[in-house]
């Protein structure tokens, strides 16, 4: 912060110059105090210069360019994002923006390991040049695991040398470093890991993110000493305990996939001063839901709904979120300190009629901006430049699939074998060995990146149908239980974390159809040979060029028509496939050589 701005900010405090807005009669959320009290609040360039509670402040007195008068409503700080994916929202991140703000996300800590594992770090520069275009503000990790596992099929490589070469080209820009998932590497002390975990402190923050589902007792030990903040993989009270004793932050994830806030409330109702250590994350949220039901809003309502206090779940959401990640105070710009009402932070700020949070804000201030009413983004989106347009062409054509046959989805089942078990609203799955095909249903997962294609074309196939040699190397295959279609399939570019086309159905017809409908990208829904529903993501086979609604009423009559095929909530039908690739979740997945045990990274048999 220069002294010239320093001094300004002093100067409104003071008194000595107007601030620009006033906002009066309203009921400030409290975070420190833990507390709700009336009062006034003062807002200059964009941050919070004066805060005065009636009955101490009565004699405090600031001149405004305009002033609000919010009629007794809340004032609560603007919510914070833990942890996030942009991409799976299958929008970019503008229109991300747009369904945030509307819903009181003022800031995002967001991962874009998944664009990156398509289109390496091009991808990252995309993501924060489209971010700069809206008043969302949003921190950009650097991806830690790209691809998850070392020797995953992902479309790109990063390495500790590659995120120090454009941490060092980017500065002030890399917020962090992403969500640490190769435990194995962590764990066994790889030079290679560590030396990413240490390319951190090139970051604004320093800080290295977590993902550690189901992990204790020693490896949990050496995740922590590797200074790993936080975790938003908790599945139940236990574990999340374990961590939170350790002193990481927890993250109550409640997103699209995984719905985890409701398993998780008691770890605070159990004590409320917990809740300075835990967080709110959507992780993975959908434009249909996010619009719908809203963000962190939608966190905040069910943490009241299940018994926490309403200022705790706002302190959860804004405080505790920015202390994990040293945004409450420090040296940091006033612009930079958020997480509460008061002077110094930077003015994210939400008139809310009540704290239960079943309806959207009344008003969002971004950095004393107004940008949503109601639900409705009112702010601006600068017109995307020739550099983002650029960087956009570079996601385009990601999608490099192998000529099929029929013959590949076309496989028997063998009694005993490890089948995947969907675990609906919950990321983990389970292994089941079933003695028959009953209830069961055919995944396979196609390499799209091109070694596929390669490996054909060097006569991989030999004389047999096409792609069936690819099968165990590019092509994995198998089956799963829970994912209930009935009458077709559902295939997508989504995979994560390499993207490959994952492809679920109940026969291998409608598997064939569906993978030959992806084209450059999206999800595709077929029943008896025909495509009944699609959503284009042409931006590294991840994200949609529309805009939120368009792609939020894509998803809804996908998911209609997916229900009418037998896929029951809270199972959801995009959500519940794209996650069944993902290497570093327990406990069974599939990878373009097979069915793979997390818990022992074997191929199960």
């Amino acid at each position: 912060m220069t002294v010239e701005r320093l001094r300004g900010a002093i100067d409104a405090a003071e008194g000595r110059v107007p601030a620009d807005t006033l906002f009066v009669n309203a009921r400030i959320v409290d975070v420190y105090g833990h507390r709700v009290a009336p009062g006034r609040v003062a807002v200059r360039d964009g941050v919070i210069v004066g805060v005065c509670y009636d009955g101490r402040d009565d004699d405090v007195f600031y001149e405004a360019d305009r002033v609000v008068d919010l009629e007794g409503r809340y004032l609560a700080p603007g919510l914070i994002d833990g942890h996030l994916h942009i991409e799976s929202s299958n929008v970019r991140p503008a229109e991300y923006a747009r369904m945030a703000l509307a819903r009181g996300t003022t800031t995002a800590v967001a991962d874009s390991h998944e664009i990156c594992n398509v289109c390496g770090l091009d991808g990252l520069s995309f993501m924060m040049a489209d971010a700069r275009r809206a008043p969302l503000d949003i921190k950009f990790m650097m991806p830690s695991c790209v691809p998850a596992l070392p020797d995953e099929q992902a479309g790109a490589s990063i390495t500790a040398a590659d995120m120090e070469a454009f941490i060092a080209g980017h500065p002030g820009e890399v917020f962090g470093l992403g969500e640490m998932m190769n435990m194995p590497g962590v764990t066994g002390a790889d030079p290679e890991t560590c030396a990413r975990i240490a390319a951190a402190a090139g970051t604004v923050t320093g800080l290295t993110d977590g993902h550690a589902p189901l992990v204790s007792g020693r490896d949990l030990n050496a995740y922590t000493v590797a200074g790993i903040i936080a975790d938003h993989e908790c599945t139940e009270v236990d574990e999340a305990l374990d961590k939170l004793s350790r002193g990481m932050y927890i993250m109550l994830r409640e997103g699209t996939c995984s719905h985890d806030l409701a398993q998780l409330a008691p770890l605070v109702l159990e004590d409320p001063a917990r809740a300075r250590r835990c967080c709110f994350a959507t992780d993975d949220r959908a434009p249909s839901d996010a619009l719908a039901q809203g963000m962190i809003d939608n966190a905040c309502r069910m943490a009241v709904e299940a018994g926490i206090d309403p200022v705790t779940a706002v302190s959860m959401a804004t405080l505790s979120t920015a202390e994990c990640f040293g945004l409450d105070h420090g040296p940091a710009c006033p612009r930079e300190r958020r997480g509460a009402v008061a002077p110094g932070k930077r003015a994210d700020l939400l008139v809310l009629d009540d704290l239960s949070f079943a309806e959207p804000p009344a008003a969002v201030y971004a950095a004393g901006a107004l940008v949503a009413e109601h639900g409705r983004f009112v702010g601006e989106i600068a017109p995307a430049d020739d550099e983002v347009a650029r960087l956009a062409d570079e996601l385009r054509g990601s999608v490099h699939l192998p000529g099929l046959s029929l013959d590949v989805f076309s496989y028997p089942f063998r009694p005993g074998e490890a089948v995947i078990d969907v675990i609906p609203g919950n990321a983990v799955t389970g292994v089941a060995h079933p003695e028959s095909a009953d209830g069961l249903r055919r995944i396979a997962l196609i390499e799209r990146h091109g070694r596929g294609v390669a490996a054909q074309k060097a006569g991989a196939d030999g004389e047999g149908p096409a792609g069936l040699g690819l099968v165990g190397r590019h092509i994995g295959r198998g089956w799963v239980r829970g994912y209930t279609i009935e009458g077709g399939a559902i295939a997508s570019t989504i995979g994560h974390d390499s993207h490959n086309v994952c492809v679920v159905g109940d026969n291998p017809e409608d598997m064939l159809v569906a993978v030959g409908n992806v084209h450059q990208g999206g999800h595709v829904l077929v029943r008896d040979g025909e495509v009944v529903a699609r959503v284009d993501l042409p931006l590294g086979g991840l994200m949609s060029e529309g805009d939120a609604e368009e792609v939020a009423r894509e998803h809804e009559r996908f998911v209609a028509e997916a229900r009418s095929m037998g896929i029951e909530p809270p199972l959801d039908p995009i959500m519940g496939v794209i996650f069944l690739p993902l290497p570093v979740i327990p406990t069974l997945r599939i990878r373009p050589e097979g069915m793979f045990d997390v818990t022992t990274f074997t191929y199960a048999g």
